[in-house]
This record gives structure tokens, sequence and C-alpha cells, in this order.
């Protein structure tokens, strides 16, 4: 029995949650939530289950001493970088292995030196183990190309692209103050409104890809691209005013030698705010070379909705790696690094 922590209970931690749960071979011992109103309550009652006599606590001291074995962290890296590392940090030196599935955690050598030399410095002490992934970023280019160049002969473009509506999405947090919905199109308020910040994580998808496929990466140009919509929008998160940002793509475009990778990522609140960009929903890779070949992968292909599929995704890519973690040598270890992650048996 694995015993583990769930780290953070939102869209996403309460499917891992749920999964920690069902799985007989895995042992909650906590959970760690940042809502006052569901500190005490039962981890089953946050999760749809029976329940489990575990608890939620808002204290960190309280999940050290747990002692687990590992942590599904799935903090608010995105909006608390720096709180979140510290975390991290804390786990790790006290010996519990971490699979982190926010963007920031993808490959923490790409993104920051210091903090991955931290982040090492903390596995060495706890002899203890680190791996970020995700969905996108965190599976659909690191994983899916890698086994895709298998079929070919030679190639000189990658394309790595999500598209999906956001206009289901819950976190007003999210979509407005960190991505920059429903603001002016030149605001400089949302924590994501340049491109050298909002479209790092897919720098860490292109350091990883170009690692797996023995690339070295020469330059690397961020953008970051807004459409206004021409009237008021009314979304789950809220409501997005005419003449502001309803549609955007952010990505990353990379020279490595004789093949170009570009990890994108198009999102809108209404398909009618740039049609182009909106023209499908769903994971795409396109390559170019011989031959040349496109793959697609729809989530929810029964009127499920798209975003909900993403996050129970996203959320079973890190349950599903808990074995190759703990098998793991210690140290950082990323989605190049690691030869197979299957489904948890």
């Amino acid at each position: 029995m694995t015993r583990v922590v769930q780290w953070a209970t939102g869209a996403t931690g309460r499917l891992a949650l749920g999964a920690v749960i069902d799985h007989p071979d895995l042992d909650l011992v906590g959970v760690r939530v940042y809502d006052p109103d569901k500190v005490g309550r039962d981890a089953g009652d946050l999760a749809d289950r029976p329940a489990t006599g575990v608890q939620a606590t808002a204290g960190t001291e309280d999940i050290v001493t747990l002692r687990p074995d590992l942590v599904l962290y799935m903090g608010r890296v995105e909006q608390h970088p720096d709180e979140c590392f510290t975390d991290v940090v804390d786990l790790l030196a006290a010996g519990a292995d971490v699979i982190a599935t926010g963007s920031a955690f993808l490959d923490v050598r790409a993104l920051d030196a210091d903090r991955a030399a931290a982040v090492e410095a903390a596995c060495r002490q706890g002899s203890s183990t680190f791996l970020g992934l995700g969905l996108f970023p965190g599976f659909w280019g690191e994983v899916v190309v890698p086994a895709l160049s298998r079929l070919a002969h030679h190639s000189d473009r990658i394309v790595v692209r999500e598209s999906l509506s956001y206009a289901g999405y819950p976190s007003a947090r999210m979509l407005f103050d960190v991505m920059g919905y429903g603001h002016a199109p030149d605001s400089d308020e949302p924590l994501t409104a340049k491109p050298s910040r909002s479209a790092s994580p897919f720098a860490a998808t292109v350091a990883i890809v170009a690692k797996a496929l023995g690339l070295e990466v020469l330059d690397v140009e961020r953008y970051r691209e807004v459409a206004v919509t021409a009237e008021e929008l009314r979304v789950a998160a809220g409501t997005i005013p005419a003449g502001t940002v309803g549609a955007m793509k952010l990505g990353v475009r990379a020279g490595c030698g004789p093949v170009t990778l570009q990890v994108e990522h198009v999102t809108w609140m209404d398909p009618g705010v740039e049609p182009s960009w909106s023209r499908s929903e769903g994971y795409e890779i396109e390559v170019g070379g011989a031959p040349s070949l496109r793959c697609n992968l729809v989530l929810g292909t029964q009127g499920e909705d798209h975003t909900e599929m993403g996050c129970l995704a996203t959320a079973m890519h890190a349950v599903h790696a808990i074995p190759t973690v703990r098998a793991a040598g210690p140290g950082i270890v990323d989605l190049a690094d690691v030869s197979f992650v299957g489904r948890l048996a």
C-alpha cells in the first residue's frame, strides 16, 4: 500500500482524490485544502465517495507529519508559484515523493535553474523523487510525439496543439485574473498578459520533446495573440463584456536545427469570436516530413463536458504515474526520462 496525500481539491484535485480513494493499492492518509469551508470535512464527502475517516486540513505541517510516501500536488501554481515551490521543496525534503500537475512544474530545469537546484537539493535530502506532468502541457506532446516519431523517416516540423472552449470552465480567477479573458486586449493586468509569461509552460514541453527526440533547442519565440468579442458573453466563470478578450492563442515556436517544434494552446469563450481558431476542439499533432501525418485526440465523445474530461485525464495521468515515481531513484525525473507511465493496475 502506498500512503498518499492529495494536495488541493479543485477541478482536477477532486477527481484525483476520488481515484485514490477508489484504488485498493493506495492508502489515502491526508488531504490538503485551501477553502476554509472544506477544512474538517471527510475526504469522501469532497470526492462524492463514502466516508473515509480522513479529514481535510489547511495546515502544511499537518501533511508533513503524516509522513506520506507520495503527495499528488495540485496546488495553485499558476497563481502562487513561489508559495507552491516552497511547498514542494518542503515535502521532498521531508521524504515524500511528489507528482505535480502545475504547468510551472513540468520541467523546472528549463523554467528556472535556481528552483531546479532547490528541488534537486530537497530530493537529495529526503531521498525522494519529483515528477511534473499533466495533459497539455504534460502529456500530449511529451508522451505522444516521441511515440509517433517511430513512424517517421524524417521530420522538419512538429506542431502540438490544444484547442478548447473555456465557456464551461468555472474558475474566474484562472480565466480572468491569470489568463486575461474579459480584459482589454492591451491590458497588462492579467498575470500572463506578456508572452514571456503566458507561453513559458510550453517552453518546457519543447525542452522535453527535444530531449526525447535527441534535438537541441537553438532559439525560442514566445507568442500571445488575442481576439475581441463584439458582444457580451455569459459563461460559467462570469460575464465577458463586449470589446474585451474572448479568444486567445498562446504558444512557443522553437528552432531545433533541421526541425521546428511548435506548441500552442488555442481557447475561446464563443466560437464566433474568431472562427478560424475554433474550427475544431481537442488535441492535435501535425508532423511535416516523410510521412507527413496528423493525429487527433478528443476527450469526451459521448456528450461529456470537454473541460471536465480534460481535468479527469490530467488527474488520472498523475495517479497512474505513482508506481513509476515510487520505483525511480531520488531526484527530478521528467517525461523524457520515464520510459513508460502505464495504467495503475
